[in-house]
């Protein structure tokens, strides 16, 4: 069956994979918040251990909704799948150079507050996390590759 007429927006609310990949772009935010605000290291901190692990599992789900598109190799993809992770993981990997670059200038900013350097451990790792996530989180917003497969063999 062929969706023509229906536009883009009405795809991606009507895409199983949104609201999956909405809590784990939500979670991500949760954990740069507790890792900027904990005591100390957020490594020790139980509720930045609870968001990390709850965000493995969001993680896990997504990129099986996702048929994990962004990161299978290219031998195991059709044409029209390499398209898209090739674009998804340039942007992945373009956010995971951003996010790097930030926590370094973080770090050079507060060099002489050893609380504020002491949190950029678990800042960088939230990032870090976050943009190797992007090409998932990137595929679900999108609906791309959620279903599409059935589709296609059926033509």
């Amino acid at each position: 069956m062929s969706r023509q007429g229906s536009g883009e927006a009405t795809d991606m609310v009507r895409s199983p994979t949104s609201p999956v990949a909405l809590a784990l772009c939500a979670l991500s935010a949760i954990m740069v918040v507790l890792s900027l605000v904990s005591e100390g290291n957020a490594f020790s901190d139980s509720w930045w251990l609870v968001a990390f692990a709850v965000w493995l599992l969001v993680w896990g789900v997504l990129r099986s909704m996702t048929r994990g598109v962004a990161e299978r190799p290219l031998k195991g993809l059709d044409e029209r799948e390499r398209g898209l992770r090739d674009r998804v993981s340039f942007i992945g990997y373009q956010c995971a150079v951003g996010a790097g670059m930030a926590v370094v200038l973080l770090m050079v900013v507060f060099q002489n507050e050893p609380g504020m350097i002491e949190r950029m451990p678990a800042l960088l790792t939230t990032l870090m996390l976050t943009s190797s996530a992007l090409p998932s989180i990137i595929l679900g917003l999108s609906g791309a590759g959620v279903g599409d497969a059935e589709a296609d063999h059926d033509e």
